[in-house]
């Protein structure tokens, strides 16, 4: 999925939630998810405008979610935000949130965020449909 501005990032939040509600189970926090995949959106409208990928999956109980851009890039070393500043806010929530959370980045080049999205898949009960 391709998300060029703010009303197709909303629509993007929607949908990722959506897509893992029909197979989450109980336990999974979709809130979270949502608050993931918006705090990412909004950093790349803020600081990379232009069209972002967005992609999500289930890799057996799993979700997984990648979000790239072709941004100028994140620093290697990302301190905790300060109270007083507004800026490093987004990955920091979203590192809390996540399961896991990985970026990959390149002057230049663009960002690359990979997140384990706190979502189980429910157990399948009954035989492949």
């Amino acid at each position: 999925m391709v998300v060029p501005d703010a009303r197709e990032a909303l629509r993007a939040r929607i949908a990722v939630r959506h897509f893992l509600a029909e197979q989450a189970d109980a336990s999974s926090d979709l809130d979270a998810v949502e608050i993931i995949v918006g705090e990412l959106v909004a950093n790349v409208i803020q600081y990379a405008p232009g069209a972002m990928g967005i992609h999500v999956a289930w890799d057996g109980t799993t979700a997984s979610l990648v979000i790239s851009d072709r941004g100028q890039g994140l620093p290697a070393v990302r301190p905790v935000p300060d109270a007083a500043d507004t800026r490093g806010r987004g990955l920091f929530l979203v590192q809390a949130l996540a399961l896991a959370m990985q970026v990959d980045s390149t002057a230049g080049y663009g960002t690359r965020v990979l997140v384990e999205l706190p979502v189980r898949r429910r157990r399948r009960l009954y035989g492949p449909s």
